[in-house]
Protein backbone atom coordinates (compact mmCIF):
# COMPACT_ATOMS: atom_id res chain seq x y z
CA UNK A 1 0.00 0.00 0.00
CA UNK A 2 1.48 3.55 -1.08
CA UNK A 3 1.58 5.94 1.99
CA UNK A 4 1.68 9.46 1.90
CA UNK A 5 2.76 11.76 4.43
CA UNK A 6 0.05 13.25 6.02
CA UNK A 7 -1.11 16.62 5.93
CA UNK A 8 -2.20 18.18 9.12
CA UNK A 9 -3.52 21.53 10.28
CA UNK A 10 -0.55 24.09 11.37
CA UNK A 11 0.24 24.12 14.93
CA UNK A 12 -1.31 21.03 15.59
CA UNK A 13 1.78 18.70 16.33
CA UNK A 14 4.98 19.51 18.20
CA UNK A 15 8.38 19.32 16.58
CA UNK A 16 8.87 15.85 17.92
CA UNK A 17 5.48 14.86 16.12
CA UNK A 18 6.55 16.06 12.69
CA UNK A 19 9.53 14.48 13.02
CA UNK A 20 8.26 10.75 13.53
CA UNK A 21 5.74 11.23 10.98
CA UNK A 22 8.69 12.06 8.69
CA UNK A 23 10.88 9.07 9.93
CA UNK A 24 7.59 6.42 9.85
CA UNK A 25 6.18 7.99 6.28
CA UNK A 26 9.68 6.75 4.94
CA UNK A 27 10.39 3.65 7.54
CA UNK A 28 8.44 1.33 9.01
CA UNK A 29 9.64 1.14 12.67
CA UNK A 30 8.93 -0.92 15.94
CA UNK A 31 8.35 0.57 19.39
CA UNK A 32 11.85 -0.14 20.36
CA UNK A 33 13.09 1.09 17.24
CA UNK A 34 11.40 4.45 17.19
CA UNK A 35 11.82 5.00 21.19
CA UNK A 36 15.81 4.97 20.82
CA UNK A 37 16.00 7.64 18.46
CA UNK A 38 14.88 9.40 21.09
CA UNK A 39 16.58 7.54 23.61
CA UNK A 40 18.70 10.25 25.61
CA UNK A 41 15.19 12.00 26.10
CA UNK A 42 13.52 11.58 29.57
CA UNK A 43 14.40 8.72 32.27
CA UNK A 44 13.50 5.76 33.77
CA UNK A 45 11.86 5.18 30.78
CA UNK A 46 12.63 1.54 28.10
CA UNK A 47 12.48 2.59 24.36
CA UNK A 48 10.27 0.83 23.80
CA UNK A 49 7.79 2.70 26.05
CA UNK A 50 8.86 6.27 24.09
CA UNK A 51 7.87 4.27 21.06
CA UNK A 52 4.72 3.13 21.86
CA UNK A 53 4.23 6.88 23.91
CA UNK A 54 4.93 8.51 20.65
CA UNK A 55 2.61 6.85 18.13
CA UNK A 56 0.42 6.74 21.52
CA UNK A 57 -0.06 10.65 21.01
CA UNK A 58 0.07 11.04 17.07
CA UNK A 59 -2.66 8.60 17.23
CA UNK A 60 -4.84 10.83 19.80
CA UNK A 61 -3.99 13.45 17.03
CA UNK A 62 -5.68 11.51 14.55
CA UNK A 63 -9.09 11.03 16.66
CA UNK A 64 -8.89 14.28 17.26
CA UNK A 65 -8.40 15.36 13.78
CA UNK A 66 -11.86 12.95 12.71
CA UNK A 67 -13.83 15.03 15.49
CA UNK A 68 -12.60 17.81 13.75
CA UNK A 69 -13.39 16.36 10.53
CA UNK A 70 -10.52 16.28 9.45
CA UNK A 71 -10.84 13.18 7.90
CA UNK A 72 -8.65 12.69 4.88
CA UNK A 73 -5.71 14.03 7.46
CA UNK A 74 -6.78 11.49 10.08
CA UNK A 75 -7.06 8.16 7.89
CA UNK A 76 -3.82 8.94 6.82
CA UNK A 77 -1.93 10.05 10.02
CA UNK A 78 -3.96 6.65 11.55
CA UNK A 79 -3.08 4.26 8.17
CA UNK A 80 0.72 5.56 8.68
CA UNK A 81 0.77 4.50 12.13
CA UNK A 82 -1.12 1.08 11.51
CA UNK A 83 0.76 0.12 8.64
CA UNK A 84 4.55 1.54 9.29
CA UNK A 85 4.48 1.15 13.26
CA UNK A 86 2.21 -1.70 13.04
CA UNK A 87 0.75 -0.23 16.22
CA UNK A 88 -2.80 -1.38 17.08
CA UNK A 89 -4.56 1.27 18.64
CA UNK A 90 -4.36 3.22 15.80
CA UNK A 91 -5.14 0.09 13.77
CA UNK A 92 -8.52 -0.23 16.40
CA UNK A 93 -9.30 3.25 15.90
CA UNK A 94 -9.26 2.69 12.00
CA UNK A 95 -11.81 -0.43 11.97
CA UNK A 96 -14.39 1.88 13.93
CA UNK A 97 -14.15 4.21 10.64
CA UNK A 98 -14.91 1.22 8.84
CA UNK A 99 -11.29 0.81 7.14
CA UNK A 100 -9.36 -2.90 7.45
CA UNK A 101 -5.61 -2.94 7.58
CA UNK A 102 -4.78 -6.56 5.84
CA UNK A 103 -0.81 -6.25 7.29
CA UNK A 104 1.77 -3.99 8.91
CA UNK A 105 5.22 -3.50 7.49
CA UNK A 106 8.01 -5.58 8.95
CA UNK A 107 10.42 -2.90 11.25
CA UNK A 108 12.83 -1.75 9.02
CA UNK A 109 15.58 -1.70 11.60
CA UNK A 110 15.31 -5.12 13.61
CA UNK A 111 12.67 -7.03 11.29
CA UNK A 112 11.24 -7.60 14.67
CA UNK A 113 13.78 -9.10 17.07
CA UNK A 114 13.63 -6.06 19.48
CA UNK A 115 10.05 -7.64 20.45
CA UNK A 116 12.12 -10.37 21.80
CA UNK A 117 13.72 -9.85 24.66
CA UNK A 118 12.16 -12.43 26.84
CA UNK A 119 12.96 -15.02 24.94
CA UNK A 120 16.81 -13.96 24.39
CA UNK A 121 16.52 -14.06 28.18
CA UNK A 122 15.46 -17.74 27.98
CA UNK A 123 17.86 -19.56 25.67
CA UNK A 124 20.88 -17.37 27.11
CA UNK A 125 19.66 -18.56 30.35
CA UNK A 126 19.00 -21.99 29.17
CA UNK A 127 22.98 -22.09 27.85
CA UNK A 128 24.51 -20.45 31.34
CA UNK A 129 22.75 -22.67 33.22
CA UNK A 130 24.94 -25.78 32.76
CA UNK A 131 27.75 -23.60 34.33
CA UNK A 132 28.11 -22.05 37.49
CA UNK A 133 28.74 -18.65 37.51
CA UNK A 134 28.51 -15.55 40.31
CA UNK A 135 29.20 -12.54 37.57
CA UNK A 136 27.92 -12.45 34.27
CA UNK A 137 27.95 -9.51 31.34
CA UNK A 138 25.64 -9.52 28.00
CA UNK A 139 27.38 -8.70 24.63
CA UNK A 140 25.55 -8.95 21.12
CA UNK A 141 26.71 -9.24 17.15
CA UNK A 142 24.57 -7.50 15.36
CA UNK A 143 25.10 -7.99 11.94
CA UNK A 144 26.76 -4.68 10.36
CA UNK A 145 24.06 -4.52 7.54
CA UNK A 146 21.41 -3.71 10.40
CA UNK A 147 24.19 -1.33 12.36
CA UNK A 148 24.34 0.67 8.96
CA UNK A 149 20.67 0.82 8.41
CA UNK A 150 20.24 2.85 11.41
CA UNK A 151 23.53 4.99 11.29
CA UNK A 152 21.99 5.66 7.73
CA UNK A 153 18.43 6.67 9.02
CA UNK A 154 19.76 9.02 11.94
CA UNK A 155 22.26 10.75 9.11
CA UNK A 156 18.79 11.60 7.03
CA UNK A 157 17.28 13.13 9.25
CA UNK A 158 19.51 14.75 11.53
CA UNK A 159 18.49 12.43 14.84
CA UNK A 160 20.75 13.57 17.81
CA UNK A 161 19.22 11.88 20.81
CA UNK A 162 19.98 8.49 20.00
CA UNK A 163 21.67 5.00 21.15
CA UNK A 164 23.09 2.15 19.53
CA UNK A 165 20.64 -1.03 18.99
CA UNK A 166 23.51 -3.00 20.33
CA UNK A 167 23.41 -0.67 23.78
CA UNK A 168 19.65 -1.14 24.28
CA UNK A 169 20.01 -4.73 23.77
CA UNK A 170 22.35 -5.71 25.99
CA UNK A 171 20.87 -3.96 28.62
CA UNK A 172 17.48 -5.01 28.27
CA UNK A 173 18.48 -8.79 28.44
CA UNK A 174 20.54 -7.58 30.97
CA UNK A 175 18.14 -6.84 32.87
CA UNK A 176 16.47 -9.72 32.54
CA UNK A 177 19.17 -12.16 33.69
CA UNK A 178 19.70 -10.34 36.81
CA UNK A 179 15.88 -11.58 37.94
CA UNK A 180 17.66 -14.97 38.57
CA UNK A 181 19.64 -13.73 41.48
CA UNK A 182 23.18 -13.07 39.42
CA UNK A 183 24.89 -9.80 39.47
CA UNK A 184 26.31 -8.29 36.43
CA UNK A 185 29.99 -7.32 36.31
CA UNK A 186 31.40 -4.35 33.96
CA UNK A 187 35.27 -5.33 34.84
CA UNK A 188 35.39 -8.76 35.00
CA UNK A 189 32.13 -10.83 34.67
CA UNK A 190 32.79 -14.90 35.42
CA UNK A 191 30.85 -15.07 32.05
CA UNK A 192 30.06 -13.03 28.90
CA UNK A 193 27.61 -13.89 27.34
CA UNK A 194 27.55 -13.06 23.33
CA UNK A 195 24.60 -13.60 21.01
CA UNK A 196 23.42 -12.71 17.35
CA UNK A 197 19.83 -11.76 17.91
CA UNK A 198 18.91 -12.61 13.78
CA UNK A 199 20.42 -15.67 14.15
CA UNK A 200 19.78 -17.18 17.70
CA UNK A 201 23.14 -18.35 18.08
CA UNK A 202 24.95 -17.69 21.50
CA UNK A 203 28.79 -17.50 22.45
CA UNK A 204 29.79 -18.33 25.95
CA UNK A 205 33.21 -16.47 26.59
CA UNK A 206 33.81 -18.15 30.18
CA UNK A 207 36.25 -16.02 32.17
CA UNK A 208 39.25 -17.77 34.05
CA UNK A 209 38.97 -18.93 37.64
CA UNK A 210 42.43 -17.92 39.95
CA UNK A 211 42.73 -20.03 43.45
CA UNK A 212 45.73 -18.43 45.48
CA UNK A 213 47.59 -20.28 47.99
CA UNK A 214 51.31 -21.18 49.25
CA UNK A 215 53.29 -24.28 49.03
CA UNK A 216 55.22 -26.15 50.84
CA UNK A 217 57.95 -28.35 49.18
CA UNK A 218 58.51 -31.20 52.26
CA UNK A 219 60.81 -33.56 49.84
CA UNK A 220 63.70 -32.81 47.79
CA UNK A 221 63.74 -33.71 43.70
CA UNK A 222 60.23 -31.79 42.92
CA UNK A 223 59.86 -29.80 40.15
CA UNK A 224 58.10 -26.65 40.72
CA UNK A 225 56.73 -27.11 37.26
CA UNK A 226 56.10 -29.73 34.57
CA UNK A 227 59.73 -30.63 33.29
CA UNK A 228 59.15 -31.78 29.61
CA UNK A 229 62.06 -34.88 28.63
CA UNK A 230 64.46 -33.16 26.62
CA UNK A 231 65.08 -36.42 24.47
CA UNK A 232 61.54 -36.97 23.48
CA UNK A 233 59.83 -33.89 23.97
CA UNK A 234 57.59 -34.70 25.68
CA UNK A 235 56.38 -37.86 23.55
CA UNK A 236 57.45 -40.17 26.16
CA UNK A 237 60.72 -42.62 25.75
CA UNK A 238 62.90 -44.90 27.77
CA UNK A 239 64.93 -42.40 29.29
CA UNK A 240 61.73 -40.95 30.81
CA UNK A 241 59.65 -44.41 31.27
CA UNK A 242 57.31 -43.30 28.50
CA UNK A 243 56.10 -40.37 30.78
CA UNK A 244 57.48 -37.55 28.32
CA UNK A 245 58.90 -35.89 31.67
CA UNK A 246 62.31 -35.50 32.98
CA UNK A 247 61.08 -35.36 36.49
CA UNK A 248 58.09 -37.33 37.45
CA UNK A 249 56.80 -35.03 40.18
CA UNK A 250 56.33 -31.52 40.21
CA UNK A 251 54.35 -28.83 42.69
CA UNK A 252 52.28 -27.23 39.61
CA UNK A 253 50.94 -31.58 38.86
CA UNK A 254 50.58 -31.80 42.75
CA UNK A 255 48.49 -28.67 43.01
CA UNK A 256 46.63 -27.72 39.76
CA UNK A 257 45.35 -31.45 38.77
CA UNK A 258 43.05 -31.64 41.54
CA UNK A 259 41.75 -28.58 41.12
CA UNK A 260 41.36 -28.24 37.02
CA UNK A 261 39.42 -31.78 37.89
CA UNK A 262 37.17 -30.16 40.63
CA UNK A 263 36.83 -26.76 38.75
CA UNK A 264 35.94 -29.09 35.15
CA UNK A 265 38.12 -26.68 33.53
CA UNK A 266 39.86 -27.14 30.20
CA UNK A 267 43.63 -26.97 31.21
CA UNK A 268 45.57 -24.78 33.82
CA UNK A 269 48.53 -22.61 34.22
CA UNK A 270 50.65 -22.71 37.32
CA UNK A 271 51.97 -18.95 38.96
CA UNK A 272 54.27 -18.73 41.40
CA UNK A 273 56.28 -15.94 43.29
CA UNK A 274 59.56 -17.01 42.29
CA UNK A 275 60.67 -20.90 41.97
CA UNK A 276 63.14 -22.73 44.05
CA UNK A 277 65.66 -25.49 42.44
CA UNK A 278 64.74 -28.94 42.42
CA UNK A 279 66.89 -30.03 44.84
CA UNK A 280 65.39 -27.81 47.38
CA UNK A 281 63.02 -27.74 49.99
CA UNK A 282 60.65 -24.88 50.53
CA UNK A 283 59.54 -24.61 53.95
CA UNK A 284 58.26 -22.38 56.54
CA UNK A 285 54.76 -20.43 55.85
CA UNK A 286 55.39 -21.49 51.69
CA UNK A 287 55.47 -19.67 48.56
CA UNK A 288 52.38 -17.63 47.43
CA UNK A 289 51.13 -19.15 44.05
CA UNK A 290 48.35 -18.85 41.96
CA UNK A 291 46.35 -21.36 39.58
CA UNK A 292 44.88 -20.10 36.63
CA UNK A 293 42.05 -22.68 35.19
CA UNK A 294 40.73 -21.87 31.62
CA UNK A 295 36.99 -21.97 31.02
CA UNK A 296 35.82 -23.64 34.43
CA UNK A 297 32.47 -25.21 34.43
CA UNK A 298 32.26 -25.19 38.16
CA UNK A 299 33.13 -22.16 40.27
CA UNK A 300 31.28 -22.36 43.68
CA UNK A 301 34.17 -25.10 44.93
CA UNK A 302 34.46 -25.93 48.22
CA UNK A 303 38.24 -24.62 48.65
CA UNK A 304 38.60 -26.34 52.22
CA UNK A 305 37.81 -29.76 50.86
CA UNK A 306 39.96 -29.48 47.97
CA UNK A 307 43.15 -28.40 50.44
CA UNK A 308 42.53 -31.29 52.33
CA UNK A 309 42.34 -33.53 48.93
CA UNK A 310 45.66 -31.99 47.37
CA UNK A 311 47.16 -32.81 50.75
CA UNK A 312 46.38 -36.48 51.20
CA UNK A 313 47.32 -36.92 47.25
CA UNK A 314 50.77 -35.49 47.69
CA UNK A 315 51.58 -37.89 50.58
CA UNK A 316 53.71 -35.31 52.35
CA UNK A 317 55.58 -34.53 49.31
CA UNK A 318 54.16 -31.29 49.09
CA UNK A 319 51.52 -29.14 51.29
CA UNK A 320 49.23 -26.49 50.42
CA UNK A 321 47.59 -24.14 52.77
CA UNK A 322 45.32 -21.02 52.67
CA UNK A 323 43.79 -21.66 49.31
CA UNK A 324 41.45 -18.82 48.31
CA UNK A 325 39.39 -16.99 45.36
CA UNK A 326 41.68 -14.57 43.68
CA UNK A 327 42.30 -12.95 40.77
CA UNK A 328 44.13 -12.22 38.05
CA UNK A 329 45.71 -8.94 39.68
CA UNK A 330 47.37 -11.29 41.85
CA UNK A 331 49.43 -12.74 39.39
CA UNK A 332 50.98 -9.56 38.07
CA UNK A 333 51.59 -8.95 42.13
CA UNK A 334 53.36 -12.09 42.65
CA UNK A 335 55.53 -11.74 39.45
CA UNK A 336 56.46 -8.21 39.91
CA UNK A 337 57.23 -8.63 44.00
CA UNK A 338 58.77 -11.69 43.42
CA UNK A 339 62.03 -9.64 42.79
CA UNK A 340 62.08 -7.60 45.44
CA UNK A 341 60.65 -9.39 48.38
CA UNK A 342 62.80 -10.29 51.16
CA UNK A 343 63.66 -14.33 51.02
CA UNK A 344 65.62 -16.42 53.63
CA UNK A 345 67.18 -19.20 52.92
CA UNK A 346 69.04 -22.01 54.82
CA UNK A 347 72.20 -23.75 53.23
CA UNK A 348 74.42 -26.66 54.58
CA UNK A 349 77.66 -25.98 53.20
CA UNK A 350 81.31 -27.68 52.70
CA UNK A 351 85.02 -25.77 52.21
CA UNK A 352 87.29 -27.70 50.52
CA UNK A 353 90.07 -26.33 53.38
CA UNK A 354 89.09 -25.80 56.91
CA UNK A 355 88.77 -22.34 57.64
CA UNK A 356 89.22 -19.96 60.66
CA UNK A 357 86.21 -18.84 62.74
CA UNK A 358 87.24 -15.11 62.75
CA UNK A 359 87.35 -15.90 58.71
CA UNK A 360 83.74 -16.99 58.90
CA UNK A 361 82.79 -13.92 60.84
CA UNK A 362 84.98 -11.71 58.57
CA UNK A 363 83.13 -12.71 56.04
CA UNK A 364 79.68 -12.82 57.63
CA UNK A 365 80.56 -9.32 57.90
CA UNK A 366 81.35 -8.17 54.78
CA UNK A 367 78.26 -9.83 53.08
CA UNK A 368 76.17 -8.84 55.75
CA UNK A 369 73.77 -5.78 53.68
CA UNK A 370 76.46 -6.10 50.51
CA UNK A 371 75.28 -5.53 47.76
CA UNK A 372 75.86 -7.70 45.04
CA UNK A 373 76.44 -8.18 41.16
CA UNK A 374 75.59 -11.41 39.82
CA UNK A 375 75.78 -12.99 35.97
CA UNK A 376 73.19 -15.25 35.02
CA UNK A 377 74.75 -18.09 36.91
CA UNK A 378 76.27 -21.07 34.21
CA UNK A 379 73.52 -23.31 35.52
CA UNK A 380 70.81 -22.16 34.05
CA UNK A 381 72.73 -19.66 30.95
CA UNK A 382 70.70 -22.54 28.20
CA UNK A 383 67.43 -21.27 29.30
CA UNK A 384 68.43 -17.59 30.90
CA UNK A 385 69.54 -14.33 29.04
CA UNK A 386 73.28 -13.86 30.08
CA UNK A 387 72.81 -10.51 32.09
CA UNK A 388 74.05 -8.64 35.57
CA UNK A 389 71.20 -8.61 38.01
CA UNK A 390 71.84 -6.34 40.79
CA UNK A 391 70.79 -7.76 44.18
CA UNK A 392 70.99 -6.79 48.35
CA UNK A 393 71.93 -9.14 51.25
CA UNK A 394 70.20 -8.34 54.44
CA UNK A 395 72.01 -10.64 56.59
CA UNK A 396 74.53 -13.48 56.35
CA UNK A 397 75.49 -15.73 59.07
CA UNK A 398 77.07 -19.02 59.12
CA UNK A 399 77.43 -21.10 61.94
CA UNK A 400 79.96 -24.25 61.97
CA UNK A 401 78.60 -27.80 62.42
CA UNK A 402 81.80 -29.95 61.64
CA UNK A 403 85.40 -28.94 60.83
CA UNK A 404 84.58 -28.23 56.90
CA UNK A 405 80.93 -28.02 56.97
CA UNK A 406 78.94 -24.88 57.93
CA UNK A 407 74.85 -24.02 58.27
CA UNK A 408 74.32 -20.81 56.41
CA UNK A 409 71.40 -18.63 56.97
CA UNK A 410 70.70 -15.72 53.83
CA UNK A 411 68.02 -13.17 54.29
CA UNK A 412 68.10 -11.60 50.70
CA UNK A 413 66.25 -9.68 48.13
CA UNK A 414 64.29 -12.05 45.60
CA UNK A 415 65.67 -13.17 42.64
CA UNK A 416 69.58 -13.85 43.92
CA UNK A 417 71.01 -16.90 43.05
CA UNK A 418 71.93 -17.91 47.03
CA UNK A 419 74.26 -21.29 45.72
CA UNK A 420 75.94 -18.60 43.61
CA UNK A 421 76.45 -16.52 46.26
CA UNK A 422 78.46 -19.37 48.64
CA UNK A 423 80.29 -20.62 45.52
CA UNK A 424 81.46 -17.81 43.27
CA UNK A 425 80.04 -19.36 40.12
CA UNK A 426 83.79 -18.64 39.09
CA UNK A 427 83.43 -15.34 39.75
CA UNK A 428 80.25 -14.72 38.23
CA UNK A 429 78.47 -13.35 41.56
CA UNK A 430 80.90 -10.38 43.58
CA UNK A 431 81.33 -10.95 45.99
CA UNK A 432 80.78 -14.14 47.26
CA UNK A 433 82.18 -16.47 50.41
CA UNK A 434 84.06 -18.79 48.57
CA UNK A 435 86.45 -15.96 47.72
CA UNK A 436 86.53 -14.50 50.95
CA UNK A 437 87.13 -17.76 52.61
CA UNK A 438 89.76 -17.91 49.96
CA UNK A 439 88.65 -21.93 49.74
CA UNK A 440 86.29 -23.44 46.74
CA UNK A 441 83.09 -23.78 48.51
CA UNK A 442 80.02 -26.46 47.46
CA UNK A 443 76.65 -26.46 48.29
CA UNK A 444 74.82 -29.31 50.10
CA UNK A 445 71.67 -28.58 50.77
CA UNK A 446 69.30 -25.54 50.33
CA UNK A 447 66.16 -25.04 51.86
CA UNK A 448 64.09 -21.85 51.41
CA UNK A 449 62.78 -21.00 54.87
CA UNK A 450 60.42 -17.79 54.42
CA UNK A 451 58.84 -16.01 51.21
CA UNK A 452 57.61 -12.74 52.21
CA UNK A 453 54.24 -11.37 50.39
Amino acid sequence: MTLREPKLPGGILSKMGESVIEILTKYSLCNSCLGRQFALLGHNITNFKRGESLKFYLTLIGSELKELEEIDAAIDLLKLLAIQGGFQPAITTLQQMKITIESSNPCYICGGFMEKFERFKDLIQKRLAKIEYRTFLIGSKVPANIVDKEDALRGEFHIKYGESIKGELNRQIGKRLQSVEKEVDFDAPDVVAIFNPVTEEIELNINPLFIYGRYRKLQRGISQTRWICWNCEGQGCEECNGTGLKYEYSVEVFISEPILKASKGIEYKFHGAGREDIDARMLGSGRPFVVEIKEPQKRLIDLESLQHQINEAAQRNIEVLDLEFSDRGTIRNLKALAQVHEKTYRLIIETQEPVSLEAIEQADKALTGAIIQQKTPQRVLHRRADKIRVKKVYDFKTTQNEPKKFEVIIRCQGGCYVKELVTGDDGRTQPNLSELLKTKVSVLELDVLNVDS
